[in-house]
């Protein structure tokens, strides 16, 4: 989200500055503006007598077009794990999607008491992978009790059926209040 407060902003003035130079110099200002050289007499003598200016402002631009473009796809690659490997991380020998494990803590946890719905995803990397879990409860569930069975029950079976001790869990309880509370 913070991206984007910094993207919006940034966006919307570089596209309007390039509106208005393309309709300056299609004259919707007037031919006379149009026309006009953009830069005054002496700042283009001085480009003419300078020869790496020119160099300089390719160089510069195209190194800020390749950290934006590294940007973009930084932020568009998920940060959600794909492929989880089964016993030895480093070994990479035998892997399975990551969304066979997601399904099973997903399916172990919704069986427990109390528990509405489960979200759950696998992220970080392939040898320190963490499982996020959201679950939604109501409000007189036992919270403590509830995250020390996904801990040792949930987690730890996922752990053994993997073959693997890094994998750790980060629970986000989202607690609703039951229908007859008298809560709208």
């Amino acid at each position: 989200m913070t991206n984007r407060i910094g993207l919006a902003p940034t966006g919307l003035v570089l596209l309007c500055a390039g509106g208005a130079a393309l309709a300056t110099g299609l004259g919707e200002f007037g031919p006379r503006r149009a026309h006009r050289p953009i830069w005054p007499v002496a700042a283009s003598r001085w480009v003419a007598a300078h020869g790496w200016f020119w160099p300089m402002v390719a160089a510069i631009a195209g190194t800020a077009a390749l950290l934006g473009a590294g940007w973009l796809i930084a932020l568009a690659r998920s940060r959600r794990l794909r492929r989880l490997a089964i016993g030895d991380a480093r070994s990479g020998r035998t892997r399975m999607a990551a969304r066979v494990a997601v399904r099973t803590i997903v399916a172990d946890v919704t069986a427990y008491d109390g528990v509405h719905a489960v979200r759950a995803r696998l992220t970080g990397r392939a040898v320190a992978p963490r499982m996020l879990l959201r679950v939604t409860c109501p409000a007189d569930a036992d919270l403590a009790g509830l995250g020390r069975r996904i801990r040792d029950e949930a987690l730890a079976r996922l752990r053994a059926a993997l073959a693997r001790d890094d994998i750790t869990g980060v629970v986000i309880f989202d607690v609703v209040p039951e229908r007859g509370d008298g809560v709208a």
